[in-house]
């Protein structure tokens, strides 16, 4: 797979979230299917299976349950992994259950920095290459609605 060409336009989505835990157990969230599966999603989404090869250029899979019953999947490829700083993977996004994409194929870059802060860990997610501004959007609300399904499985 390759990065999407710069010169069409694509659109970027940050957040920033504190949470109540190290920043071990906070990438480790991210990396361990048996606690992805258990927030990955906003509420109403559930992970029906989680597959990670954590490795550069290793692959990842999620099956996702949608509230209206269709299956999604989330799958890429991970760019970059600097335990528990740093984790950097490809999304393909096909416009399967994303609201905004709808017929739309585009390949997707997330990046995650995970800040100690004392007893809890700033999450910094950076979207980058959204295809469009609905995209944005609906994948804001998304990532909202996992951080606050994470935030739960954290305590």
């Amino acid at each position: 797979m390759s990065l999407p060409a710069t010169d069409i336009q694509s659109y970027s989505l940050s957040l920033t979230r504190d949470f109540s835990a190290p920043r071990e157990k906070v990438f480790q969230a991210w990396t361990d299917p048996e606690i992805l599966m258990k927030w990955f999603g906003p509420k109403g989404v559930t992970t029906e299976s989680a597959r990670i090869d954590l490795r550069v250029g290793g692959k990842y899979q999620y099956e996702l349950k949608l509230p209206d019953g269709q299956i999604a999947t989330h799958q890429g490829e991970y760019r970059e992994i600097d335990p528990p700083k740093k984790l950097v993977f490809t999304g393909i996004l096909d416009g399967q259950g994303c609201e905004g994409s709808a017929g739309v194929y585009a390949e997707t870059v997330v990046t995650l920095e995970f800040q100690e802060m004392g007893s809890t860990t700033r999450l910094t997610l950076t979207h980058d290459f959204l295809p469009t501004e609905e995209s944005k959007e609906s994948h804001a609300f998304g990532w909202n609605g996992s951080f606050d399904c994470l935030a739960e499985v954290l305590g």
